[in-house]
């Protein structure tokens, strides 16, 4: 369970900025070791709205860029040339700086705070701390400007030393530690690999994949047609249906003729070979036993959108694990997105503690014109891009609203920023370009 995240000198985060999992009324967040009671204090919904390009995305880039280097940095970016990083790009100087990326979560009782600080050429800091008990436990720093670059706490057992000998300046110890069996850093790196998820809105067809994957556990299935019935789409069952790939089948046949094979056959795969697998989704026509099955392909693209995140969200809840969703209101109708936030908000439908962060433009979410509210007060985020391109990340309760107040009304009325500036003389111009009256170009 993810409690709070940090991240500055990112995308366009330049000043270090916070999201935090924890309702405005527990502890401080800059004193971890004070968590006694945190469990109940942990949200598990929390949404993020602004403009456009206002860097609400980059928030959510900024905690999968950690995830990716956590799993990625010990092998995958031992082929790169530089760390794959982008520090905050509109001042020079920030260019140079380091990148600040921090997490603090729950796993198995125990609290961590993991983080580190980075530029393109290499990691300048690193750091692991546990709370085992209401006490802080060193596991490990690190710090390049320092003479003796490396400390480790009495806590923190393995072979350490042999580890860090090992551990290249563009690499983290935590993923090097990992990669060598070490067992306590496998621990908190099991967070990131395991319970950390993102949905993007241009990754839809590897979660439809996650999603038909589900097939082959009966219960999962069954919960995912569940789900495709509630959204009230028409459907009524959903299976995959499995048949040869004909492109495979095409291959074997050119393979076969530039061999100049007398029997085309011996290439031809039998009918146990590889094989496409079909979704495909059943629609009533007049009984319930009547059902004409259609593609996925064939569906709208509200269905595909839907069906795309069910696995995701499955995985979530039933991992106990962190989900993130960029643009969640993209092509889902507004009834769908709110039932996605009440799994999430339902402890039995989400026993877990499972956690969803996710963007929106959709401000319905936030109640009061239209009817009850999907989030609390402590669930409602913003981001804000100040006049040098600088995002600015806050939520809701710095403005301490009423409980009875209107908040879609007062953030559509600017009451909490982070709304677009619309300027009117630009409109105008451009409203002349598209219409340039009577006398011109007739």
């Amino acid at each position: 369970m993810l409690l709070s995240f940090r991240v500055s000198n990112f995308l366009s985060i330049r000043e270090e900025q916070e999201f935090s999992f924890l309702a405005s009324s527990a502890p401080s967040r800059s004193r971890p070791d004070e968590g006694e009671g945190w469990a109940e204090d942990v949200g598990t919904l929390a949404g993020i709205f602004g403009a456009n390009a206002s860097g609400k995305s980059n928030v959510l880039k900024a905690l999968d860029f950690m995830r990716d280097a956590v799993m990625s940095s010990y092998a995958a970016w031992a082929a790169k040339d530089a760390i794959p990083v982008t520090p905050f790009a509109l001042d020079a100087p920030s260019k140079d700086e380091p990148s600040l990326f921090e997490a603090v979560f729950q796993l198995d009782g125990v609290r961590y705070q993991y983080g580190f600080r980075l530029t393109r050429r290499e990691v300048v800091g690193e750091w692991l701390y546990a709370y085992v008990t209401h006490r802080r436990q060193v596991w490990f720093e690190r710090d390049v400007s320092s003479p003796d670059a490396w400390y480790f706490g009495k806590s923190f057992t393995g072979r350490n030393k042999v580890i860090a000998d090992l551990t290249r300046p563009t690499a983290l110890f935590l993923s090097t530690a990992a990669a060598n069996n070490h067992r306590m850093a496998r621990e908190a790196d099991r967070f990131f690999r395991s319970y950390l998820t993102a949905a993007w809105p241009d990754d839809k067809d590897s979660r439809v994949r996650f999603t038909q994957g589900l097939v082959s556990d009966e219960e999962s299935w069954a919960e995912v047609t569940d789900l495709l019935r509630f959204a009230d789409l028409g459907i009524r069952s959903a299976r995959v249906r499995r048949e040869p790939s004909d492109a495979l089948f095409t291959v074997f046949l050119l393979r076969a003729l530039q061999q100049s094979y007398s029997s085309v056959g011996e290439l031809v795969p039998d009918r146990g070979g590889p094989v496409d697998e079909i979704v495909e989704f059943g629609h009533s026509v007049g009984s319930e036993q009547d059902l004409v099955f259609l593609p996925l392909a064939a569906e709208s693209l509200g269905t595909q959108a839907w069906f795309a995140l069910i696995g995701p969200t499955l995985n979530a809840l039933k991992a106990g694990g962190t989900l993130t969703i960029d643009e969640i209101d993209a092509s889902l109708h507004p009834h769908l997105t709110s039932e996605i936030l009440r799994i999430f908000s339902d402890p039995k439908r989400n026993p877990k503690q499972a956690q969803l962060l996710f963007t929106s433009h959709d401000t319905t979410l936030m109640g009061g014109m239209l009817g009850g509210r999907e989030l609390t007060r402590d669930q409602i985020w913003f981001t804000e891009k100040k006049s040098d391109g600088a995002t600015v990340l806050y939520p809701l309760t710095d403005f301490s609203p009423r409980k009875t107040e209107n908040l879609e009304r007062g953030y559509l009325q600017g009451r909490y920023g982070a709304i677009p500036f619309l300027e009117g003389q630009v409109l105008e111009e451009i409203a002349e370009r598209i219409d340039p009256g009577e006398d011109e170009g007739r």
